[in-house]
């Protein structure tokens, strides 16, 4: 064996230890924050836990057992076989989504450095406060339709776009809250970076998603609406994510909240095509940088958003991070706020107005918009200059 062979396997075996270690003390993090029950676990998934294990787990899929959509329950249907406490393997559940999660931004972090930068991001992911504490205080499943969406970043990167578009549907498959990439998307879509046959795996993804509970006796229109039932289902403009919304009153009828969700969506569709007429490679920084707006920049401005709502963005604004270093301020804002308003979710902390958080998201937002424009403009300067010295 070679001098250099035997360095790389070294090397290698090296970062595969590291990773062990890293998610060794990752596991023994969240173990103590295993006994704590949060609210949604009484009043939610305690109730459908038990529903599906004394249903007789797969084969309890066909109830309606909340505003879920179906891949959730089959995950925790497969769960009751096992003989531990419910709140145990829920949190179980939702750590090993943070393990998907890690791996997908350190596989992005690589294809900048092929140094041990990738395997920093991998350990930074997994100890964010807003991560840790979504999966092993809350018990929520964040991490798994956030982990979707991270690869359907990289296998845009990757140039596989039917990859691209099946990923973000299976993100949304799990959680509507996938459609905060959506604007991304659309402008790759512009820029023909996704084929538009592509679209198909999306109805594809969706039916193969229902079809389970659909032939377990769960009624399709029933499966066919739960996002929308579930949009509808919260009549407060603000829950208390530090967005647009904690400015407006807090008994805005909801017909004004809805003509105020439908300027949003028009101010994206704009945005979108405003982007799409500008000139700039689509290099994998620039790609990094628009994914991270669309998630920031959607649920800041939308109402009737929760506080947890920020989670896509934490984690791509890391990686944004490991791309643009000297931008490093951005993942403190945006993974501050988010703990904060979970922590005053779980913890009930009130030591800072949600309007002030309100405003620091804000400037996070212009800096993310203001440094992604200017990278347009960087890009297509360099692009001039290269083809001046070709010519």
């Amino acid at each position: 064996m070679s001098k250099r062979k035997a360095f790389m396997n070294f090397v290698a075996a090296e970062r595969i230890l590291f990773l062990i270690a890293v998610t060794a003390l990752a596991f023994a993090l969240r173990l103590k924050f295993l006994p704590f029950e949060s609210g949604d676990y009484i009043q939610f998934l305690h109730n459908w836990f038990t529903e599906l294990r004394d249903g007789g787990g797969l084969a309890a899929i066909g109830k309606n057992l909340g505003d879920y959509m179906p891949p959730y329950f089959y995950l925790l249907a497969l769960l009751t076989y096992i003989p531990l406490r419910d709140l145990a393997l829920i949190k179980m559940l939702s750590f090993a989504g943070d393990i998907i999660l890690a791996s997908y931004a350190m596989r992005l972090v690589r294809r900048k450095y092929k140094e041990f930068w990738g395997e920093i991001a991998y350990a930074v992911v997994l100890f964010l406060p807003s991560v840790f504490l979504n999966s092993a205080a809350w018990g929520q499943c964040d991490s798994l339709y956030t982990a979707a969406l991270l690869a359907s970043v990289l296998y845009l990167l990757e140039n596989r776009d039917w990859a691209c578009v099946t990923a973000f549907s299976v993100a949304f498959v799990f959680k509507l809250q996938a459609v905060f990439l959506a604007p991304f998307l659309l402008l790759m879509l512009l820029k023909r970076r996704i084929r538009w046959r592509c679209l198909l795996a999306f109805p594809a993804v969706y039916l193969a998603a229902i079809l389970p509970a659909a032939v377990m006796g769960r009624s399709l229109t029933d499966l066919l609406t739960v996002y929308f039932h579930q949009a509808t289902q919260y009549s407060l403009i603000s829950m208390y994510l530090p967005n647009l919304s904690v400015w407006y009153p807090e008994d805005t009828p909801f017909p004004v909240g809805i003509m105020i969700a439908l300027l949003a969506v028009l101010a994206t569709l704009a945005a979108v095509l405003w982007f799409s007429q500008l000139e700039f490679d689509m290099t994998d920084g620039m790609t990094v940088s628009l994914a991270l707006l669309s998630v920031l920049f959607v649920p800041y401005i939308l109402p009737y958003m929760h506080e947890r709502y920020y989670y896509p963005a934490d984690i791509l604004s890391v990686v944004f991070a490991f791309y643009f270093p000297e931008k490093f301020y951005v993942p403190i804002v945006t993974v501050f706020s988010s703990t904060y308003v979970v922590c005053h979710n779980l913890y009930h902390a009130d030591f800072i107005h949600i309007r002030i958080l309100s405003v620091l998201m804000l400037f996070c937002l212009l800096w993310v918009c203001v440094s992604t424009v200017y990278l347009t403009r960087d890009e297509k300067i360099e692009k001039a200059v290269r083809n001046r010295w070709k010519n």
